[in-house]
């Protein structure tokens, strides 16, 4: 019987506020592999922003995300155990009838990461901050679970909610998805001395048949009735990411700093590159906020729509450095 994450956001919208206030002043980076120092650190990023995908309607799209280490500094030096949870919301307000709330992504990780010898370095101090440990070059070996938290999985109750959504295929958001996967992330930072240094990220991902929590995988079913149906496989699993940073801006205005550019690859590992995923995301601070503009064609626009070839594109506020 698989063990889901189903959880109502509007029931539990004030512990996330709550959450994300007290997490503000943790959150320093967008690095999963920054380290601050307390035991609570951010994980992907914490974000909040407008989104606007071509099979949807726009929605404001938050993520809050975060990582839990395990075992005390002293005990272990280049090796430790965390867990980590990511969860991504739509907020559909004045965009859907009754302006909805739903849950797009519960992802929490068991992480095991080991860090070489000569890894780790002291990132520069930003905007008057700290500087934080940074993990120069890590490997992540993870056990993950992945769901959207929703409810449908018969046509019977596909076919009710398409009769009762302002849309057809509003139905689609309540389709239940969910995967266990094994996962390694490879970092590794590149040109540290100079003033442009780049990091760059690798991420394999096998999703698990059947998984400890999930069971067998929910994913694509024949009663969705749609050509584009395939197993998540086919769109994810092989992930490259390259992160490249302007530590030094001479030439900005004093109201403008930490200029970044990333660019991310996705395919899936059934047949590698024949569906493929892009990503382009440019971000910089702007009178001290952290702000991000990005445009993605591709697959896995969201969990429940993960095998739509959908244009996807956002200005988001990012709680971190750049």
């Amino acid at each position: 019987m698989p063990i889901r994450l189903a959880i109502r956001f509007r029931s539990a919208l004030a512990a996330s506020v709550a959450i994300a206030l007290l997490l503000t002043p943790l959150a320093r980076a967008v690095d999963p592999g920054l380290d601050n120092g307390n035991l609570l650190q951010t994980y992907e990023p914490i974000t909040a922003g407008y989104t606007k995908d071509s099979d949807d309607v726009p929605y404001l799209d938050v993520t809050l995300s975060v990582k839990l280490r395990m075992l005390p500094e002293d005990l272990i030096k280049r090796n430790n155990l965390y867990l980590a949870l990511t969860g991504r919301f739509g907020f559909y307000w004045g965009t859907r009838y009754s302006s909805p709330v739903i849950g797009k992504s519960y992802n929490p990780k068991l992480i095991w990461r080991y860090t070489p010898a000569g890894g780790t370095a002291t990132r520069p101090s930003t905007l008057g901050k700290p500087g934080a440990r940074e993990s120069t070059q890590y490997f992540d070996f993870a056990y993950a679970h992945q769901s959207n938290g929703q409810t449908i999985s018969t046509q019977a109750q596909y076919q009710q909610a398409q009769a009762a959504q302002q849309k057809p295929q509003f139905a689609n958001e309540y389709i239940s998805r969910g995967w266990d996967y094994l996962e390694v992330i490879w970092k590794r930072s590149w040109f540290e001395a100079a003033d442009y240094p780049l990091a760059t990220y690798l991420d394999l991902r096998y999703f698990l048949n059947p998984g400890l929590l999930q069971g067998h995988p929910e994913e694509y079913n024949s009663w969705e009735m749609s050509p584009e149906g395939k197993p998540r496989r086919a769109v994810d699993g092989l992930t490259a990411l390259g992160e490249y940073q302007l530590r030094t801006c001479p030439a900005c205005p004093h109201w403008l700093a930490d200029p970044s550019v990333w660019l991310k690859y996705q395919t899936g590992y059934d047949t590698p590159f024949r569906h493929s995923t892009e990503r382009l995301e440019a971000g910089i601070h702007v009178a001290n906020i952290p702000l991000a503009v990005w445009v993605q064609h591709g697959y896995m626009s969201d969990l429940a729509n993960y095998y739509r070839n959908v244009t996807s594109y956002g200005i988001e506020l990012r709680i971190g450095e750049f």
